[in-house]
């Protein structure tokens, strides 16, 4: 695999323990997921009758902050992970009862191989660099509906700006763990071009930030020690 891809990806990755730890994460208050998450949702104009795709949906943050803005919307959820979808199934028993969530475990890049419907709008919090960006884009408009959006996020340190709070964090574990690269580089022109070759429209990028709390901090950099031991 390239050099790019997370430690998490490996067969020897306890996926199980690491879904469970980062479910607790993602339900503390102001953390790091749930508040870029809502940054994403406030930049876009949603309607109560959208029918909305979360890629790389995880244990559920960007659902949770969907359904409490906008409780009548309907959700299509994918992920990659059994064990994190399992702990999304649980979180949102409820609207996948009445049909309101649909949950798919796979790619996101094939998504149109299982997917018979058209969605308004697709969200790809915090999961983009984990992706076939290339792919994913060449197939992701046999899915979307014309005039559709895509609404998406990336550290400055994937566009190849070396700071930020992500940048930090490799930095970290670059002088502590001996782990060289942990975030793939997508400069910004590549990402521009690709999109243009998908026929589809790069509308606008914005900077945004936060503050997370000392202790919210020190909660993620536990996920992360756990994801990059």
């Amino acid at each position: 695999m390239p050099k790019f891809y997370r430690i998490y990806w490996s067969k020897k990755f306890n996926w199980k323990k690491y879904a469970e730890i980062y479910n607790n994460y993602t339900k503390t208050k102001n953390n790091y997921y749930s508040l870029s998450a809502e940054i994403l949702i406030n930049s876009s104009e949603i309607k109560k009758d959208f029918v909305i795709a979360d890629f790389g949906c995880g244990t559920g943050a960007l659902t949770g902050m969907l359904l409490k803005k906008f409780p009548q919307i309907h959700i299509i959820a994918v992920d990659i992970s059994k064990e994190v979808i399992n702990h999304y199934k649980n979180n949102f028993k409820e609207q996948i009862d009445r049909k309101q969530i649909k949950v798919i475990q796979g790619n996101a890049e094939e998504i149109h191989e299982s997917l018979n419907t058209k969605v308004d709008k697709i969200f790809i919090s915090s999961a983009l660099w984990d992706m076939d960006v290339q792919k994913l884009f060449k197939n992701i408009q046999k899915v979307l509906k014309p005039n559709g959006e895509i609404i998406t996020n990336l550290p400055s340190i994937v566009l190849g700006e070396e700071k930020g709070f992500i940048y930090e964090i490799e930095s970290f574990f670059k002088k502590e763990k001996d782990i060289q690269k942990l975030y793939k580089r997508i400069p910004l022109k590549k990402l521009e071009k690709i999109i243009k070759e998908n026929n589809l429209i790069f509308s606008k990028k914005e900077e945004y930030s936060f503050n997370l709390s000392k202790q919210n901090i020190k909660q993620f950099f536990d996920l992360l020690t756990y994801r990059y031991p």
